[in-house]
């Protein structure tokens, strides 16, 4: 540690990647809690507040990413940085790849849906929450991460009593549909899980 105050003295870091990243983990957050918005009031405007959010979130990556090409000194390892920022970016998109799937597939929202989601916005909620408290309380980061690795959990269970319930229906097109939307929720939940995975070595890095 005072090997990297002393770097930290002698080649200041110019750019601010603990308020970029946490900028994108909220946009994420909100993004995410557009789509449960969405389920519960098929309302248009919960789209367009998720696009523009998935927006945000683009244009928050793609100015990091060009600071990191740039920036002598980062606060913690670069390939950490662009790591969770690129995971952070998937699970967004898989949020909006859920909507676009239902309203592509005249997929309705059920309970199997709506409570992947929850589980899910409740974990990137988490997740925004760990990493705003990363750079001053490192330690209540580390206290998040048992959490959102439990809604991780509780979304691949929820994924197989879903996928079980649909496939003991009559209806082999309704599962077809229906399977895709569960996926796309689950892979948002296992792209999140590999970014805490990268958020949590940082913790363990800095302590």
């Amino acid at each position: 540690m005072e090997k990297r105050n002393i770097i930290d003295r002698i080649f200041p870091i110019k750019y601010h990647f603990h308020q970029m990243l946490f900028m994108q983990a909220q946009s994420n957050a909100l993004g995410v809690g557009a789509l449960y918005d969405w389920l519960k009031s098929s309302a248009e405007s919960d789209c367009e507040v998720l696009t523009r959010y998935v927006k945000e979130a683009d244009e928050i990556r793609m100015e990091m990413e060009k600071n990191l090409t740039e920036a002598f000194a980062t606060p913690f390892d670069r390939g950490d940085i662009y790591s969770i920022s690129v995971g952070m970016n998937r699970v967004l998109k898989y949020a909006q790849s859920t909507l676009i799937s239902m309203k592509t597939f005249d997929v309705k929202a059920n309970e199997t849906i709506i409570n992947m989601v929850e589980q899910l916005n409740l974990g990137v909620e988490i997740f925004a929450e760990a990493v705003q408290d990363l750079k001053k309380n490192h330690g209540k980061s580390e206290e998040a991460v048992g959490k959102m690795r439990a809604t991780h959990r509780e979304i691949e269970k929820l994924y197989m009593d879903g996928m079980v319930f649909v496939f003991a229906g009559a209806d082999p097109m309704e599962a077809l549909k229906k399977r895709e939307v569960y996926h796309h929720i689950k892979d948002a939940s296992t792209n999140l899980e590999e970014t805490v995975d990268v958020l949590h070595r940082i913790i363990v890095r800095l302590t």
